[in-house]
């Protein structure tokens, strides 16, 4: 079967560091453009600070454009990852990428944002986990083994108790991501390789990558139904149910 030759904007905000990009071609997706910016809030002359996450999506979206010559409407499709990751940079990302949808009418995929973290890895002989601190004591992770060079996911995708996550760590196996930090002395046992650095940072590029191969799947989301992956509830609302 032949492949669909398609250009991508895809959104990428579930972590401290956020990303835009714009790619075209398949299955590969050459990435001409990314952008990156961290999360944080930029003093407002006047007023409340702002999210950079918020601020920085659409300027650097229509920077591309700019650089690139192209016009909102040449996009075939938009790509956002969905989470597990920060509630808030979920919300602005995947409200973005739904306007640009209904806006621009172009379909929208969701991409999880365990499966592009794991995408940081090339697949050789040793499963991975990304982990992700969802705060309050839990993790946000997924176990994958490498078959015929690619991930495969062997658990669902989970938020689970660091001391609980451990004995499910297939032996050897590497693992990386922000929630490794907090609970580095649970998880330095042997078979468990730590791995720091940029391997826990999902960007936008692998998202519109593996938005392709959802969209060649069939795996279109209704931009009035999506909703951010959490797989737990806020701070904020398990306070309120304690009340």
């Amino acid at each position: 079967m032949g492949y669909i030759y398609l250009r991508v904007v895809a959104i990428e905000t579930s972590g401290m560091i956020g990303s835009v990009a714009v790619c075209e071609g398949t299955p590969k997706a050459d990435c001409l453009r990314e952008r990156s910016f961290e999360k944080g809030v930029v003093p407002a002359s006047g007023g409340p600070g702002v999210k950079k996450h918020g601020q920085a999506l659409l300027p650097s979206i229509n920077e591309i454009f700019a650089e690139l010559g192209w016009r909102p409407e040449d996009i075939d499709l938009i790509a956002v990852s969905h989470g597990p990751g920060s509630f808030t940079g979920l919300r602005i990302g995947i409200t973005c990428a739904k306007t640009l949808a209904y806006v621009l009418e172009k379909p929208l995929v969701a991409v999880p944002t365990l499966d592009v973290l794991a995408e940081n890895v090339t697949p050789g002989q040793t499963p991975i986990c990304p982990i992700l601190d969802a705060k309050r004591k839990a993790v946000y992770s997924c176990i994958y083994r490498p078959v015929n060079g690619t991930w495969q996911k062997q658990t669902d995708f989970m938020a689970i108790e660091p001391h609980a996550l451990l004995p499910l760590l297939l032996k050897p196996i590497l693992i990386f991501g922000d929630g490794v930090a907090p609970y580095r002395d649970l998880f330095s046992v042997e078979g468990i390789t730590i791995v720091n650095g940029e391997l826990g940072i999902a960007r936008a590029s692998v998202v519109a990558r593996l938005g392709i191969q959802l969209y060649e799947k069939g795996r279109i989301s209704d931009p009035f139904q999506l909703q951010p992956l959490y797989l737990r509830r806020s701070e904020a609302e398990e306070k309120w149910e304690g009340q």
